[in-house]
């Protein structure tokens, strides 16, 4: 790593650190001796810890809600799109964010930090409903778009435990949803 460092290379770092260790992996010392620097590149960056993690958590809104989505609306199908989407979540975060551990880690931070805990509603909130117009647009019930909301972070939990067999679960519910004669 250069000796110049951005601020998306220490939340880059953060999201890593935290997905190996837990929340009390993010501090400056520890995450400096992470990237082999000082603290005082952390704080040329950040004003605090704490500005630091609502950096993070912006950042995974981000990519984690509207990147997703922005990605998927050129798709012309709603099938299509939940089809890519269910794809997309048993791919993970890429490996520089955390990979597969980053979701079950952030839902673990959430239960000691309420701004965690508040992000992560906002965005499980976003998510069911985007997932709830997909699948009324594809003729089938909202409801069951906590059925795959469930299974996607249910999913992410065993994947991350190292759970065999897990890939392509959320893809076969999605087939087997679509499938379905509507039932509403």
């Amino acid at each position: 790593m250069s000796n110049r460092l951005t601020p998306e290379d220490w939340i880059a770092a953060g999201f890593r650190a935290l997905s190996e260790t837990g929340p009390q992996a993010l501090k400056a010392e520890a995450l400096a001796r992470r990237l082999k620097t000082t603290k005082g590149s952390f704080y040329h960056h950040f004003k605090d810890v704490p500005a630091y993690h609502a950096a993070m958590l912006a950042l995974w809104q981000d990519k984690a809600f509207t990147g997703i989505v922005d990605g998927l609306a050129d798709i012309p199908t709603p099938q299509a799109r939940l089809r890519a989407l269910a794809r997309l979540a048993n791919d993970g975060a890429p490996d520089r964010f955390g990979g597969l551990l980053i979701e079950p880690a952030i839902r673990a931070w959430s239960l000691h930090d309420a701004n965690v805990a508040d992000a992560v509603a906002g965005i499980d909130a976003k998510r069911i409903a985007y997932v709830g117009d997909l699948l009324e647009a594809c003729g089938q019930p909202r409801r069951l778009a906590i059925l795959f909301y469930g299974a996607f972070i249910g999913l992410d939990d065993l994947q991350a435990r190292g759970c065999v067999g897990t890939a392509g679960a959320l893809t076969a519910l999605v087939e087997h949803i679509l499938a379905s004669p509507s039932n509403r």
